[in-house]
């Protein structure tokens, strides 16, 4: 499968909520966005998408995709943030699944800009992200994927302990770092080597007997794999205001206004 989807790197940069599943079938639906506020998919693709096995049709593939909708729509969630407070919408206004295996999502009015504005995004292959299970290996995976872009050089970043953990949402979980360790960091790194187009190691950086920070290094596994990124990106040890979290995959290429080009240029700092 060598179908490629965009990412907005704000997305990449935010903390959601979204398990593996919904993460997959959100992204997918975001993809499909041409300015309208409903999309239609077919059971198959999101089949496809939920899962590495195509050929599972029929009431099996329904009942997975009527679990995993309802979750969706409680967890797919717009977050935006700026001097001035925070605000939260809902991305999706109603989802319906058809008698004829085809799925209707529509986007809630109030995250149509978020859908249409390109505010920097990165590409990937749709088989790199249906391949893993775990949602913490998606996220480093997207992550790395952008900060590479098209460049073939092995990439280095010193991520801060509590702010991985906070873009991972895992604050709350393996408290211990010898859990942590186990059930995030090598998960991943086992997943992305063995399923993905990019080659990651990491090493921890301890001060006073403590883990205070990962660094990790990551390059993609041959100059072939290297993959378009329309820049904007940030440090998510020090991300900026104005952050949305959501998917921006799939708009068109558009004329970027004045205003735009201003804050991109702004947002470079943080590279």
């Amino acid at each position: 499968m060598n179908e490629k989807v965009r990412q907005s790197n704000n997305l990449i940069l935010a903390t959601h909520k979204m398990s593996t599943q919904q993460m997959r079938l959100f992204f997918y639906a975001c993809s499909q966005y041409k300015g309208d506020l409903e999309v239609e998919v077919s059971l198959d693709d999101i089949n496809r998408v939920l899962t590495e096995d195509t050929g599972n049709r029929g009431g099996k593939q329904r009942d997975k995709i009527r679990e995993t909708i309802p979750t969706l729509m409680r967890n797919a969630i717009v977050h935006i943030e700026d001097e001035e407070g925070e605000e939260w919408c809902s991305a999706l206004r109603k989802s319906r699944l058809n008698k004829d295996d085809t799925v209707i999502f529509t986007f809630d009015k109030s995250i149509q800009k978020e859908l249409e504005e390109i505010r920097g995004y990165t590409w990937m292959y749709l088989s790199n992200l249906t391949g893993m299970k775990s949602t913490y290996s998606i996220r480093l995976y997207e992550f790395f994927a952008m900060r590479l872009g098209a460049n073939n050089k092995k990439e280095k970043f010193d991520f801060d302990l509590n702010k991985l953990r906070l873009y991972l949402d895992c604050t709350k979980k393996y408290k211990a770092f010898c859990d942590f360790d186990k059930r995030v960091l090598k998960q991943a790194r086992k997943e992305i080597n063995e399923k993905t187009n990019i080659l990651m190691e990491y090493t921890k950086v301890i001060k006073k007997r403590s883990v205070v920070s990962i660094k990790f290094s990551f390059k993609w596994k041959s100059k072939d794999d290297a993959i378009d990124v329309e820049h904007t990106v940030h440090d998510p040890n020090d991300p900026p205001a104005g952050q949305q979290t959501i998917y921006d995959a799939g708009v068109e290429d558009e004329e970027l206004t004045k205003e735009k080009k201003e804050a991109m240029e702004m947002l470079k700092e943080y590279d």
